[in-house]
């Protein structure tokens, strides 16, 4: 596969060069290095290749330009690793962004693995001279493996639609989802079988063939599989829906959907987990079961207009909530530099 190599943010702040590189593609790692000004290096390969063509890459923009801050997208955790051990025998300065990587969600993993993971885990928190993390409850973790944590959730993202797809239900949920195991999906599905007599249709976006089976024959006519949507039409959809539902069973996850939601002023409903109560505060809590979320929506349809107005409020205070942990970080970086 062609490398999806990108060179895009150019406007550096004067007096540092900054470089991002990831080896996944990630819109939290696109929207910060527009935020803080790096240029940004995308390397995605597959097969057995990967890795070599990937190093080779990486040491070439590394060569190419110079850097004072190298920051790095962990996933991957190999690429976390290599930018540590760069930053011990040079003087670039090493910030890792790690989101999800901390194993707390797959305990039984082999031997062997577990060993590798944890081996690498230890290291690139304790040589990473900042490592971002998205909540308090990872910022703990870090710090107790002698790292340096710097608490700074996505941005929201700033995007607008350019349509208004016509949607059928009377009222219409969007469930944002990436069918993973922390998904509570099989609930989400009785829940919507309850609501279809209210009028609810259920929109599920992602690769549901990830599920392992063929929900497209356990679902209620109130539910659409609209499967992976092209980033315009799954804006246009989130804005012309009447709320949204994002759950994990994961104690530590901020969930994009989250983001997406606010950002678009939708209602949301979302797991009674301590990091997104926190930080969603004007949604509707959940504790995941069919139970609560039937309850939650016919809470959410009930009063659409007033949780249309808190979540647009939680905007405002969101984004200037950011914008403070922003100037922070800033004053962080500047520090490495000097």
């Amino acid at each position: 596969m062609k490398s999806l190599e990108e060179n895009v943010f150019m406007n550096k702040p004067r007096g540092t060069d900054r470089v991002w590189i990831s080896w996944e593609i990630q819109r939290r790692s696109m929207e910060l290095c527009r935020i803080l000004g790096c240029s940004f290096y995308i390397f995605e390969y597959k097969g057995l290749l990967r890795y070599p063509k990937s190093f080779l890459k990486t040491f070439l923009i590394l060569a190419k330009e110079k850097p004072s801050i190298l920051f790095v997208q962990n996933p991957s955790m190999i690429l976390a690793a290599l930018a540590c051990a760069i930053g011990k025998i040079t003087p670039i300065s090493i910030v890792v962004d790690r989101h999800t990587t901390f194993l707390l969600s797959n305990p039984k993993m082999p031997f062997l693995k577990r060993w590798s993971f944890m081996t690498l885990h230890r290291f690139t928190i304790r040589n990473a001279a900042i490592t971002i993390v998205t909540n308090e409850y990872l910022a703990r973790i870090v710090r107790s493996l002698k790292g340096t944590p710097f608490v700074l959730p996505d941005p929201l993202p700033a995007f607008s639609p350019v349509r208004s797809p016509v949607l059928k239900g009377k009222w219409k949920i969007l469930v944002p989802s990436s069918f993973g195991k922390d998904e509570p999906i099989m609930n989400i599905l009785e829940a919507a079988r309850e609501l279809e007599k209210d009028g609810v249709v259920f929109y599920i976006s992602g690769n549901y063939r990830k599920f392992g089976y063929d929900l497209k024959n356990r679902i209620g006519p109130n539910v659409e599989l609209t499967g992976f949507l092209p980033e315009q039409d799954y804006i246009d959809m989130l804005f012309s829906v009447d709320g949204v539902i994002a759950l994990t069973k994961s104690t530590y996850c901020m969930l994009c959907g989250c983001y997406e939601a606010v950002a678009a002023g939708k209602p949301l409903i979302t797991s009674n987990q301590s990091v997104l109560m926190e930080y969603f505060s004007d949604s509707i809590f959940v504790d995941n079961s069919p139970v609560e979320i039937v309850r939650a929506v016919r809470t959410l349809v009930s009063n659409a207009e007033t949780y249309g107005e808190r979540l647009r409020l939680l905007r405002l205070r969101i984004s200037a909530q950011w914008e403070d942990k922003h100037k922070a970080l800033e004053t962080r970086l500047a520090s490495l530099v000097q």
